[in-house]
């Protein structure tokens, strides 16, 4: 019964940090792989101040978006916070079967 009572609150310590901090961490890096797998040219982003662009053009680590009419910005590829209509011809989840470059 000792055993029982000294490991039991060790395992219910190891569960409660697992559901609390691992796995939210994995989710939201899911998410985040997904959201820059769906950046493209043509595709309407949203970046980390909250404007609204189109993507331009795309670099490794750089993203050249169009705010207005003739007005392009150079960003970091992480300040793109959301992508709310993928680039043409690309899929929202890197892992849909349908998408031949995931």
């Amino acid at each position: 019964m000792d055993l029982f009572a000294t490991v039991l609150p060790l395992v219910l310590i190891i569960g409660v940090f697992y559901f609390l901090l691992y796995r939210p961490a994995k989710q939201r890096n899911a998410d985040y792989a997904r959201t820059q797998a769906a950046i493209g040219p043509g595709a309407l982003v949203m970046m980390g101040g909250g404007m609204l662009a189109t993507v331009v053009r795309m670099d490794d680590d750089e993203v050249t978006v169009e705010a207005a009419p003739g007005v392009q910005l150079r960003y970091n590829r992480q300040g793109v916070v959301k992508v709310l209509e993928p680039a043409p011809g690309t899929s929202a989840d890197p892992s849909d079967p349908a998408d031949p470059t995931a």
